[in-house]
């Protein structure tokens, strides 16, 4: 480590922001176990809207910093899904923004300590749905040297996942859960080669046995952006545009879930010159929309759920992440040694494997490439894929969905035979290789070891899931 960073390491540790593992750091709260098998599924929905506070500044996420919101298209959300299968029960929390760390996670789920207690929960999963088009919730895209996050906006996001929370438990009845998918054509590119990504858009849908409205998961492999980086309207973009349509056409309130988006898994759909962004995310969000109506061939998921999550130590090799740290935007827990990185420090984080019948649910904590969960086109030197892993004991490979951004965001997970930065300023410095390959994605990347140490704890989570919900351990 250069001796810069030993400083700078050391005034952080000075300034109590890390801690040292095996001397008192706090650690993070892991979610929960669920098991259950029963006769019927029970699943309730409950959604809420994150207000706009009139405090500012108001950031908007995910392209460049220090620009403000000049309008609202619509709110973002929090919306949450009660999964029940006998004494099985796990609530799914999805939130209309760029992405939450590990320490807001946490505020989220000490709110519902209540909620737990009352309803035996204590599996709760929080993901991001990654909107573009929503408010800075990491704080990485305020004025230089500033935390970009809004308190009064953090705790509207917080009151609405718990509001949320109580909706979906009130709402709960009996029925089934079915799954299926559709194939998209020409929606999606991957920015970085090589081209590889899931073309289809995956479906679990409830169905109550008295009639009325559903509950649609879905869950798809593309970033949430197609007003682009010039929006300067509040949105939740194209996903809220599917949910729209689907409740208007059917009356069932969808969910949707990022899967693997690193690499830049975009929708590609644009509208010829000059660009229009409401026209293309109005497109976007019918197409999708119509795929997932178009899913007729389903199979029936048996009321069986289990649920096992792994506290991981995620090695640290880029030190932007202990400056935003140090400006109080990103809030992971960082400790000194443990699976330590090239700083020295590692980042805690959580990754849990759910099976709803032969359904396997990977909620990853972060933007992971595609490559390591189907496996193609990895080399030697990068982990076991996590397909690989979920059909090492016993489970349908595909049947395999991917939550992203769940439960913790960690930037882009990358293959380490892929992973390269810049000797003079490594994560610092964007670069690119000997091909014109852009390497931007390890400038938002935890480290090279990240993929590995993700791949081991969803192996560690597989094998501590029920045994009745898989064929060996």
């Amino acid at each position: 480590m250069k001796k810069s960073m030993k400083i700078f390491c050391g005034l952080l540790a000075a300034l109590g922001l890390i801690g040292s593992a095996g001397c008192g750091a706090e650690k993070i709260a892991v979610p929960g176990s669920s098991d259950g098998e029963g006769e019927s599924w029970t699943v309730g929905f409950g959604c809420s809207d994150i207000a706009v506070p009139d405090s500012s500044p108001l950031y908007i996420a995910g392209y460049a910093s220090d620009r403000e919101i000049e309008d609202i298209r619509d709110l973002m959300q929090a919306r949450a899904v009660w999964i029940q299968a006998g004494e099985g029960k796990v609530l799914l929390v999805a939130v209309d923004c760029i992405g939450l760390a590990v320490g807001t996670i946490e505020k989220i789920r000490a709110s519902l300590a209540d909620f737990t207690k009352e309803t035996g929960c204590d599996s709760i999963h929080v993901l991001s749905v990654h909107t573009h088009a929503g408010l800075d919730t990491l704080g990485l895209w305020g004025k230089p040297l500033r935390d970009g996050k809004n308190p009064d906006l953090m705790e509207n996001l917080i009151s609405a996942a718990t509001k949320a929370a109580w909706n979906a438990y009130a709402d709960k009845t009996d029925g089934k859960i079915s799954f299926g998918f559709a194939e998209t054509e020409n929606m999606q590119r991957d920015s970085r080669n090589p081209v590889v990504y899931d073309p289809s858009i995956y479906q679990l849908r409830f169905a109550p046995d008295g009639g009325g409205a559903g509950v649609r998961l879905l869950f798809y492999d593309a970033h949430a952006e197609s007003l682009r980086g010039d929006n300067l309207r509040l949105s939740r973009d194209f996903p809220g545009v599917i949910a729209d349509i689907i409740l208007e056409k059917t009356g069932d309130r969808a969910v949707y879930i990022p899967g693997a988006i690193g690499g830049l898994i975009m929708t590609s759909v644009q509208c010829e010159e000059p660009f229009d962004a409401e026209e293309n995310l109005m497109i976007t969000g019918r197409r999708l929309a119509d795929y997932v109506l178009s899913i007729s061939d389903e199979d029936e998921v048996s009321p069986s759920l289990s649920c096992r999550s792994v506290r991981s130590d995620i090695p640290l090799d880029n030190s932007v992440f202990m400056y935003y740290r140090f400006l109080g935007a990103l809030d992971h827990p960082i400790i000194r040694g443990g699976n330590k990185g090239a700083t020295g420090y590692s980042i805690e984080s959580v990754v849990s494997a759910l099976t709803l019948g032969d359904v396997t649910i990977a909620l990853i904590p972060g933007e992971i490439f595609p490559e390591l969960i189907s496996g193609e086109a990895l080399e030697e030197g990068d982990p076991e894929s996590i397909k690989s892993i979920a059909e090492s004991f016993g489970r349908n490979g595909d049947k395999l969905l991917v939550a992203g951004l769940c439960n913790d965001e960690l930037g882009y997970i990358i293959p380490p035979s892929q992973y390269l930065v810049s000797e003079k300023l490594p994560h610092f410095e964007r670069i690119t290789d000997e091909n014109g390959e852009d390497h931007y994605e390890e400038t938002n990347s935890v480290g090279k070891g990240a993929a590995k140490a993700i791949s081991d704890a969803f192996r560690e989570a597989m094998g501590g899931l029920k045994a009745g919900n898989q064929d060996h351990i």
